[in-house]
């Protein structure tokens, strides 16, 4: 992409991107060109936060990268974000910083604290997050229990009203929010389950991603145990999220896969307690 190609009217349709702040997107739109990574911060002016983001966004030198031994270490050297010139992927990782800032320094500190050479359990599950992951915020913990068996056509369709009443879904992953501008039927995601007190679904988007931001942060340690906490989500799946939803939909096997299809067991539910 060039300097000059602004960002398609369309890069934004998908409703997963409804995590994006409307302000945020507006103002991306509104560019006659892409946004170089020294105009990022300035994009979430005025954003309600948990906390006010520290950092800033560079260009990503790969010499700089190569000698500060890391990504995570760079950016504690510098206070800047090493972002790669006209990457739509870098873009959107740049939009989750500053919209779970709180979330995303807690990732980054328990990286630097990590192994720089060996990559352990604690490493994998903070890759699969930040790049797959997709929070599933609900009220009734019986949903967590059908997404962790693979009961899609149960938690998908059967239970579709009750899922609609309980449960949001707030896409993290950067790398998946990329892939969803063209999504694909088998496009999955990483759940981490959250059980949230039912008050908490009534409130607008601009002050229950503050609180999820801060809640998981709190948690950290938790679900950064290992990958296994994160639950397999076929994304498309996700009521509105797709077009023709049916039945027959999500009984469809080459996209939906089943416990009898899985090659390893299928794990019990584990989800945090967020209140």
């Amino acid at each position: 992409m060039t300097a000059a190609a602004r960002i398609p009217a369309h890069s934004f349709d998908h409703p997963a991107f409804a995590v994006i702040d409307p302000r945020v997107r507006s103002r991306l739109l509104a560019l006659d060109h892409f946004p170089e990574p020294d105009e990022l911060r300035k994009l979430a002016d005025g954003l309600p936060n948990s906390t006010t983001p520290w950092f800033d966004f560079i260009a990503q030198d790969r010499t700089q990268l190569r000698e500060s031994g890391s990504f995570d270490r760079l950016l504690a050297q510098t206070g800047a974000v090493p972002t790669r010139v006209h990457s739509f992927h870098d873009l959107l990782g740049a939009l989750i910083w500053l919209h779970f800032p709180t979330l995303k320094t807690a990732i980054h500190r328990a990286q630097l604290a990590g192994d720089p050479v060996q990559r352990g359990p604690r490493e994998n599950a903070a890759t699969h997050l930040d790049e797959s992951g997709v929070l599933v915020l609900s009220a009734e913990p019986t949903i967590f229990e059908a997404f962790s068996a693979l009961r899609w056509v149960e938690v998908f369709w059967e239970r579709r009203s009750e899922l609609l009443r309980t449960t949001r879904f707030l896409v993290f992953g950067h790398g998946l929010l990329d892939a969803l501008r063209e999504p694909h039927p088998r496009l999955m995601g990483k759940a981490l389950f959250g059980h949230i007190a039912r008050e908490r679904l009534a409130l607008d988007i601009s002050e229950f991603r503050p609180f999820v931001d801060a809640a998981l942060a709190r948690h950290l340690s938790e679900f950064l145990s290992e990958p296994a906490l994160l639950a397999p989500l076929p994304v498309l799946g996700v009521p509105g999220w797709s077009t023709n939803q049916s039945r027959a939909y999500y009984e469809d096997e080459r996209y939906f896969r089943t416990a009898r299809q899985r090659t390893r067991e299928v794990g019990s539910a584990r989800w945090l307690e967020l209140g």
